[in-house]
C-alpha cells in the first residue's frame, strides 16, 4: 500500500505530470492512485462490516441469560431455548438442546444436561430417573461419534 503522502500529494504529481506532457506516466500515477483508492474502500467495507459484526454479538450477549447449567434467548419478553452452554461457552454459538427421554442434549458437542424433576410428565418416567437433584446439571460427557 502507498503511505498517505503519497496519496496526499499523488494528485497533484500526477496534474504536473500531464501539464509537462508526460500522459503515460500520469496515467500510470492516476492508476496506482485508483487501485489504492479501491483497495481503502474495500477495507472499509470490511471494517463496517466488523463493526456491525461486534454490534450484533453485544446486543446477543444482553439478551442471552445463564440459568447456571445452560443458556436461554430472552427476546421480546418471550424465553427461547434451552440452548448449549459448552457450545455457547467454547464458540458463542447458541446450539439449541434436543430433548430426551430423561435429559437434554447437544447435537453438535453432545454434551447431556438432566432435566429437572418437574419437567417429567408421567409416574413411569419418574421410577426410571435416577437422580433427586432438582437443577438441571450438565454432565458435560462426550459421546464418540461412530
Amino acid at each position: 500500500m502507498f503511505s498517505t503522502l503519497f496519496q496526499a500529494t499523488g494528485f497533484k504529481r500526477a496534474l504536473d505530470l500531464f501539464e509537462a506532457g508526460r500522459f503515460d506516466e500520469g496515467k500510470a500515477l492516476l492508476k496506482s492512485l485508483q487501485d489504492e483508492f479501491l483497495a481503502v474502500c474495500d477495507e472499509n467495507q470490511a471494517l463496517k462490516q466488523q463493526l456491525a459484526e461486534v454490534a450484533e454479538v453485544l446486543d446477543l450477549a444482553e439478551k442471552v441469560q445463564f440459568d447456571g447449567q445452560k443458556y436461554w434467548l430472552e427476546e421480546d419478553g418471550e424465553r427461547k431455548g434451552p440452548f448449549c452452554q459448552v457450545c455457547y461457552d467454547r464458540d458463542g454459538l447458541l446450539v439449541h438442546l434436543h430433548q430426551r427421554e430423561n435429559h437434554w442434549e447437544c447435537q453438535s458437542c453432545h454434551a447431556l444436561y438432566m432435566l429437572p424433576r418437574e419437567a417429567e410428565k408421567s409416574p413411569q418416567k419418574k421410577a426410571r430417573m435416577r437422580t433427586t437433584m432438582e437443577k438441571t446439571v450438565p454432565l458435560f460427557l462426550e459421546q464418540e461419534m461412530g
